[in-house]
C-alpha cells in the first residue's frame, strides 16, 4: 500500500501500511509515529501492539518511545482509555490523541479487511529458472519456505551452513537465525567449511519463538536487504507444542511476515513413517512448499566421514525431485562437503526410488541395456514394479529417460536415452 498524506484539521498526517500486519500513522508536524503491528484477531476483535513515538519537549518518553502495549483496535473505549493515556505521558493535551487512534484505527481495520485488491492471473509473471536456488544437486525455493527434517546427528545444521556460505559466495545476502547453538560454533564451522577467506553469512542468535521474533529478524532482513533466511530449529523456534496446529500455522505467518525465501530445520517424530513428515502437527508438512527428509548412513570406522541422503518428499511448486547425496570429511582443521551417489551407498540405496536405482544400476554398466528380468533380479524389485518405473508414462523433466531397445536376438531390453544420445 502506497502512502497518501490526508489533511485533517490542518495537519498533515500520512498513514501506510509499513510491512504485513504493520501500519503506521504519522503527524508530520508534530514529530509523533503511531505503529500498530502483529495484528490477530483474539474473539472476533482485530488487536495489535501499538507502538507512539514522539519528540515532543517534556514528554515522558523512553529512547524516543511515549508507549508501548497491547491495544484493541476494535473497542471504543481502548481508544478513549488509550488517548487518555498518551495524553498525561507527553504533557501534550492540546494534541487531539483520541482523533489520531481513531484515523489509526479506521483506517488499519479498513484495510486488512480490504487487503490487496485482485489481479487477473495473466498479469502475474511466470516464474523463471531461477526461481530455485541449486546447491550441489539440491534445489531450494528461492522466494518460498522449505523444511528440512531428519533425526539428530544428521548433520541438518552444517548442512544449512553450507548452503548459506554456497549462496553468500555467489552474491546472494544470507541471514542464519539461530536457536540452537552460538555465533562462535556457527563461526567456526563456516571456517572449518570455506577457510579463512569466509563468505558472508549474517547470524543473530534467536531465544523467543518465532512469531515475537519475526519483527526483529524483518527490520534486520530490511536493514541488510537480505534475500534468504535460514531458521535453526523450528523445535525451539515454535510457540507451543510442535503437535498443535495452530502453533504450526502461527509460525508460517510470521515466516510470511518476514516476506523472503526461506529453510526451516525440523526433527522427525517416532513413528514408522517418520521419514514421510517433519515432527508433529500435519500442518509442518502442509504449510512448507516443498520438504526434504534427511537420512545420515552409519558413520565410517575412523569416525571421520558421514554421508548423508536427502529425499524429497513434498514438492508444491515443482516436481519431485531426485534423491542426493553429501558427505562430510571432517579434519583437525577444515570440514570438506563433496556430492556422493546414493545408489553406492550401503545404507541409503534401498531408499532411493525405483527409477533411480535403474538409472544408476545401467549406468555403472556403461549403459548396456537390461532385460526387465535381469533389473528385477539385480535390484531384488518385483518385474511388474521394474515395468512401471520404467514406462514412458513415468517421465521425468518433460522426457523419458527410459526406452525400449530390441537386440539381435529379438529380445526388449531396457536402456537410457542418454546414452543412446551420447
Amino acid at each position: 500500500m502506497s502512502t497518501s498524506p490526508v489533511l485533517v484539521r490542518g495537519r498533515e498526517r500520512e498513514f501506510s501500511q509499513v510491512g504485513d500486519g504493520h501500519y503506521r500513522l504519522g503527524v508530520i508536524s508534530l514529530g509523533v509515529k503511531l505503529d500498530v503491528e502483529r495484528l490477530r484477531r483474539e474473539r472476533h476483535e482485530l488487536v495489535g501492539e501499538l507502538t507512539v513515538a514522539c519528540d515532543i519537549p517534556g514528554a515522558k518518553t523512553v529512547d524516543g518511545i511515549l508507549s508501548v502495549a497491547d491495544w484493541n483496535l476494535s473497542s471504543a473505549d481502548a481508544r478513549w482509555k488509550r488517548a487518555k493515556h498518551l495524553s498525561t505521558q507527553s504533557n501534550a493535551p492540546d494534541i487531539d490523541w483520541a482523533s489520531l487512534l481513531e484515523e489509526l484505527a479506521q483506517r488499519t481495520i479498513r484495510a486488512e479487511r480490504e487487503g490487496s485488491p485482485a489481479r487477473p492471473l495473466h498479469q502475474y509473471g511466470r516464474p523463471g529458472p531461477d526461481a530455485e536456488y541449486e546447491i550441489d544437486g539440491w534445489r531450494l525455493l528461492r522466494d518460498h519456505a522449505t523444511i528440512c527434517f531428519g533425526d539428530g546427528g544428521s548433520a541438518k545444521s552444517y548442512l544449512a551452513l553450507y548452503v548459506g556460505g554456497r549462496l553468500a559466495a555467489r552474491g546472494v545476502t544470507v541471514l542464519y537465525a539461530d536457536w540452537e547453538l552460538g555465533g562462535e560454533d556457527h563461526r567456526d564451522r563456516l571456517e572449518r567449511l570455506f577457510g579463512s577467506d569466509m563468505p558472508v553469512v549474517h547470524y543473530l542468535r534467536c531465544d523467543r519463538p518465532l512469531v515475537i521474533e519475526a519483527d526483529r529478524i524483518a527490520r534486520e532482513v530490511r536493514r541488510l536487504s537480505v534475500d534468504y533466511l535460514i531458521c535453526d530449529s523450528i523445535a525451539f523456534a515454535t510457540a507451543g507444542p510442535p503437535e498443535a496446529a495452530e502453533h504450526a500455522t502461527a509460525y508460517f505467518r510470521a515466516a510470511r511476515q518476514i516476506g523472503i525465501g526461506s529453510l526451516h530445520l525440523a526433527h522427525i517424530n517416532k513413528t514408522e513413517h517418520a521419514d514421510q513428515k517433519p515432527f508433529g502437527s500435519s500442518f509442518w508438512h502442509n504449510s512448507a512448499r516443498a520438504t526434504w527428509f534427511v537420512k545420515p548412513a552409519g558413520a565410517s570406522l575412523d569416525r571421520q566421514r558421514v554421508t548423508v541422503g536427502l529425499f524429497n518428499r513434498k514438492s508444491n511448486l515443482t516436481r519431485l525431485h531426485p534423491a542426493i547425496g553429501f558427505q562430510f570429511e571432517f579434519s583437525e582443521s577444515s570440514t570438506v562437503v563433496s556430492r556422493v551417489n546414493l545408489a553406492d551407498v550401503e545404507d541409503l540405496a534401498g531408499q532411493l526410488p525405483l527409477w533411480q536405482r535403474i538409472a544408476h544400476l545401467i549406468r555403472a554398466g556403461g549403459g548396456r541395456p537390461r532385460t526387465i528380468a535381469e533389473l528385477a533380479d539385480e535390484l531384488g524389485a518385483k518385474p511388474d514394479s521394474v515395468k512401471k518405473a520404467v514406462a514412458p508414462s513415468r517421465a521425468r523433466g518433460g522426457r523419458s529417460m527410459f526406452t525400449a531397445v530390441t537386440g539381435i536376438d529379438g529380445t526388449s531390453r531396457i536402456a537410457l536415452v542418454e546414452k543412446l544420445t551420447a
